[in-house]
């Protein structure tokens, strides 16, 4: 598959120069509009910010590697969990309030094109903004790859919710299995069928 190594490389100064086994692979949302979390992460703690994720999948399918995945950030900020995984985040604005005008924002006022709103009750919230058919297949995609490269194996935890053993899982998880009350990744993400096309070896 095609990645983009150039375009938001980061610095060292973003990582860690230490090298670790990877165990997991882990999905999260940018929970910002199109790819402001990457210019964001460009001036975070006057551009020396450490939480930079492994790769980024836009909602058009393309995808960005920041740093080579045998490396580390404080992705998480978990030090245990961090060294052990590669992080992808899919371009998502995640949660949604509705305001007085019928429109769509999320948690810093950033408004949602309406017809990528979707209305689905889950954890107190009630509209979110749904991922496009090219960025999942290029998650896939990139899963599949990586888990060949560093003997992840091929298996995707059955829920968003958060579990005190996620560590102990060898696979695809979710920052929500990490995080109590997280709702990355939203629910619009269709866990049989991603675990589906996980397996199909035509994708």
């Amino acid at each position: 598959m095609q990645i983009d190594k150039q375009k938001y490389e980061i610095k060292e100064v973003n990582r860690y120069k230490t090298q670790s086994p990877k165990t997991q692979i882990v999905l999260a949302t940018s929970l910002r509009k199109d790819n402001h979390l990457i210019t964001r992460f460009l001036h975070k703690d006057f551009g020396k910010t450490k939480r930079w994720n492994t790769y980024t999948v836009s909602r058009d399918g393309s995808v960005y590697q920041h740093y080579d995945p045998k490396l580390h950030t404080d992705f998480l900020n978990i030090k245990e969990v961090d060294k052990r995984i590669i992080s992808i985040v899919l371009e998502n604005m995640g949660c949604l309030f509705q305001t007085p005008t019928g429109k769509h924002i999320n948690w810093i006022n950033e408004f949602c094109d309406e017809e990528n709103v979707i209305e689905k009750g889950w954890l107190g919230y009630n509209f979110w903004e749904k991922f496009t058919d090219e960025q999942i297949t290029s998650t896939v995609e990139l899963c599949k790859t990586l888990c060949d490269e560093f003997g992840i194996p091929k298996m995707l935890i059955e829920f968003h919710h958060h579990h005190k053993d996620t560590l102990k899982f060898r696979g695809i998880v979710f920052r929500s299995n990490y995080i109590e009350d997280s709702s990355d990744i939203n629910p619009l993400f269709d866990i049989s069928k991603f675990n589906e096309m996980l397996h199909n070896e035509f994708i």
